[in-house]
C-alpha cells in the first residue's frame, strides 16, 4: 500500500488555549484571510461535527470539497476529513496546546492525495510544498483573525 503524502506545520500565537480554538472553529471566517479560499459554508451542525463546503484555488484550478469537522473541546483540537470532491484523500488534525502563560502552540497535520495518477518526485516535492504554504496560511489567518 502506498504512503500517503502528508505535511505538518505549526506556529506559536500570543492568545490564550481557549481563545485561539473558539477562533478555530469560526471556519466562515478562513476566506476572509486566505486569498485562496473563495468560500466557506457551513452545511450542518450536530453536536460536535460540523459539515462544511469548500471552495478556493489551487494551481490555477478550482478545487471544490464537502469536509467534516469533529471538535474535541476536552482535548482542543479537531479532526476533519474531506467526504466528497476534489480530493481523493484530505483529512488531518488540528491540535491547540499552552505554549506559555498566554501562548498556544497550533499543530497541523494533513494527510492528502490529490488524485493524480502516478507523478514523478519533482511534481510530489512541488505538490507537497504548495501544500504545506497553504497550511501554513490557514495558521497565518487564524492569527491574524485574532488580532484584526
Amino acid at each position: 500500500m502506498k504512503k500517503l503524502a502528508e505535511i505538518q506545520t505549526s506556529l506559536v500565537v500570543e492568545e490564550k488555549v481557549d481563545a485561539v480554538y473558539e477562533k478555530a472553529k469560526d471556519i466562515e471566517g478562513f476566506a476572509e484571510y486566505l486569498p485562496d479560499l473563495e468560500e466557506v459554508r457551513i452545511l450542518r451542525r450536530e453536536k460536535n461535527m460540523v459539515e462544511s463546503f469548500w471552495k478556493g484555488v489551487f494551481q490555477g484550478r478550482e478545487v471544490k470539497w464537502t469536509e467534516r469537522d469533529y471538535w474535541d473541546d476536552e482535548n482542543k483540537e479537531c479532526r476533519f476529513e474531506a467526504v466528497e470532491g476534489d480530493f481523493k484523500l484530505y483529512r488531518g488534525i488540528w491540535r491547540f496546546n499552552l505554549e506559555g502563560e498566554s501562548k498556544t502552540r497550533v499543530d497541523l497535520e494533513i494527510e492528502y492525495d490529490l488524485g493524480l495518477p502516478l507523478v514523478g518526485p519533482l511534481i510530489n516535492t512541488f505538490l507537497k510544498k504548495k501544500m504545506l504554504e497553504n497550511a501554513r496560511a490557514m495558521l497565518n489567518a487564524l492569527e491574524k483573525s485574532l488580532h484584526g
